[in-house]
């Protein structure tokens, strides 16, 4: 068979290759009003704001410079020069921010994987809180060969401090495994709650439901909950790497008037909390920017510049286009249109939420309550997911699963062998009709039947 002609590495990924193929599918078969192929509820794109981005980068021109190799593979200086003004004005960082603490990659995908390449070694543990973003197990393993770990929330609120006991005893789980971990990634804001980590109130189902994310919880405090990472992270001597790219996507909606402003790690004092060595960014082009094909990412190390050399290094394989540097360059220096930009983005936001949670509401769909950050909702289908589905050797209670994800190799978790079968014949139900969701297994939903969708 042609797969004995693989490495070991190649061989280890070919499942997610297969994965993948599905994802393909639904990306070369978009919504057109005319065609209607399919419909994508499950792929974290912004449309709300493509023409007017199309129009400003129309207007831009196209140097002999810009088909040169440029300034080298891990940024220009221009856009590092631009990134780190942006990151000031906005970001509010307690410390300046410059351009040498910047690598620029072709997206925050590549930007992870360099980031665990440089942190990790082949086998490591990263520790993720459940639900996570799907894409995070294939970004730390098929090249890094670090391990995910995923830690659950056990009926805490996944955005509150009790979250971090979880992660202990997770992180001691895995080291009396023999695993060895050596960082956290927090997505802040959330991927796919759609939470920030500023005085969310906690996680509830609409209307009131029994579920794990509806069990109260204190009201999670932004700086408070982060600093406890740092906290744990520092006891641990382990890596804090916060992916934000979803900062500037915050919304205020009739019925969430009381959400608040995004806090980046960088706005907080790490004195006496953490060494400020293991602190790390990750920002992008794709969500804020609403320009995921034009590939862009970026790692902010303030206080590690071996981290900031050794992915500069590697930084040729992900090598970001002259071209999309020149166009992410031009959006951060015109405040004028970025400040419009994100207030108009903010507004459509809001708008698509809305629109989404009130057909929710009138179909009697329960989804998770306070949303304000990125194009997720939080959907639950359990109760559309009927009890007549066979499943083979029903009598044990739980099952190994190989849980392969689009773009994911294959990891074994333990479910309920009923629950799992549940969730993969509602995607595959919602394939077949052309609609694509993104499914609760794939996100390692703690709940099979609940999942992400997307209100762009």
């Amino acid at each position: 068979m042609s797969e004995r002609t693989l490495s070991k590495r190649g061989q280890e990924n070919l499942p997610a290759g297969e994965a993948f193929e599905k994802f393909i599918e639904v990306l070369t078969n978009t919504y057109d009003k005319e065609m209607l192929p399919s419909i994508s509820l499950g792929v974290a794109e912004n449309g709300l704001m493509h023409e007017e981005l199309a129009s400003f980068y129309s207007k831009l021109n196209i140097t002999p410079r810009l088909l040169t190799y440029g300034d080298g593979p891990s940024g220009s200086r221009a856009l590092r020069t631009a990134l780190s003004s942006f990151f000031n004005d906005y970001f509010k960082p307690i410390e300046k921010v410059l351009p040498e603490q910047l690598v620029v990659a072709g997206g925050v995908t590549s930007i992870i994987d360099l980031i665990v390449f440089a942190v990790a070694d082949e086998g490591d543990g990263i520790l993720i809180g459940r639900p996570l973003y799907t894409s995070f197990a294939n970004d730390i393993k098929s090249r890094a060969g670090a391990k995910l770990c995923p830690v659950s929330s056990d009926g805490r609120d996944p955005m509150s401090e009790g979250m971090v006991e979880q992660f202990q005893k997770e992180l001691v789980k895995r080291e009396k495994e023999g695993t060895r971990v050596r960082a956290i990634i927090l997505a802040s804001p959330h991927n796919p709650l759609g939470k920030c980590y500023v005085r969310v109130p906690p996680a509830k189902v609409h209307p009131s439901h029994h579920s794990s994310l509806t069990k109260p919880s204190p009201q999670a405090q932004s700086v408070e909950t982060l600093k406890a990472y740092m906290r744990f992270c520092q006891r641990h001597g382990i890596h804090f790497i916060s992916d934000e790219i979803y900062a500037m996507s915050i919304y205020h909606t009739p019925t969430n008037t009381s959400a608040t402003p995004f806090t980046s790690v960088l706005a907080i004092d790490t004195s006496n909390l953490i060494d400020a060595n293991l602190v790390h960014v990750l920002y992008g082009m794709s969500k804020d920017f609403s320009s995921n094909g034009l590939r862009a990412g970026v790692l902010l190390s303030q206080r590690n510049p071996s981290v900031i050399r050794t992915l500069k290094s590697i930084a040729m394989f992900s090598w970001p286009a002259s071209v999309t540097e020149h166009y992410w360059t031009a959006l951060l220096d015109n405040r004028a249109f970025l400040d419009g930009y994100f207030a108009e983005n903010s507004r459509r936001l809001a708008a698509g939420h809305a629109r989404l949670t009130g057909f929710l509401q009138s179909q009697g769909v329960r989804w998770v309550e306070g949303s304000n950050a990125g194009f997720f909702v939080w959907v639950d289908f359990r109760a559309l997911l009927g009890g007549d589905i066979v499943v083979a050797d029903e009598g044990k209670e739980e099952m190994e699963v190989e849980a392969v994800a689009v773009g994911r190799p294959s990891q074994v978790y333990r479910t309920s062998r009923k629950a799992k079968a549940r969730d993969g014949w509602f995607f595959e139900k919602m394939i077949k009709a052309k609609v694509f969701v993104a499914s609760g297994n794939a996100f390692f939903a703690e709940e099979h039947g609940c999942g992400p969708e997307y209100a762009t």
